[in-house]
């Protein structure tokens, strides 16, 4: 219960300051960006990374880059098969970026997969 109510006052904070974009990827980058946050590259139909560190328990930016004319997006899961998504990020066509705000995870690795390409996918190691 806890759990659901700071999921929903994120998601309300979110919608205020995500005003204008459209869907869950800010078209620029937050004035608060940490430098740290985590990076992905998708290129050639792949991402550069199947394994990323993100921070536990703390709501972060993942700070993704599309380098080609092709729609990508990130979306995260709490399983293997994909049946329990716990972010979406917007599909868009590069060359362009986009900053994903995503909830807190708790500690644990998560999955990640491109929508529209689903053989474009990692892991995420909560620490």
């Amino acid at each position: 219960m806890r759990r659901n109510l700071a999921f929903a006052a994120f998601i309300a904070a979110l919608a205020v300051t995500a005003c204008g974009s459209s869907g869950l990827g800010l078209d620029k980058a937050p004035a608060s960006l940490d430098p740290n946050s985590p990076k992905l590259l998708a290129n050639n139909i792949a991402f550069d990374s199947a394994d990323i560190d993100i921070p536990a328990n703390k709501a972060f930016v993942l700070v993704f880059e599309n380098a080609e004319n092709v729609g990508h997006n990130v979306s995260i899961y709490s399983d293997a098969g994909y049946q329990t998504r716990l972010f979406e990020g917007v599909v868009f066509s590069g060359p362009a970026m986009r900053w994903y705000p995503v909830p807190a995870l708790g500690v644990g690795t998560w999955v990640f997969k491109c929508d529209v390409h689903p053989d474009m996918n990692g892991r995420l190691h909560a620490k």
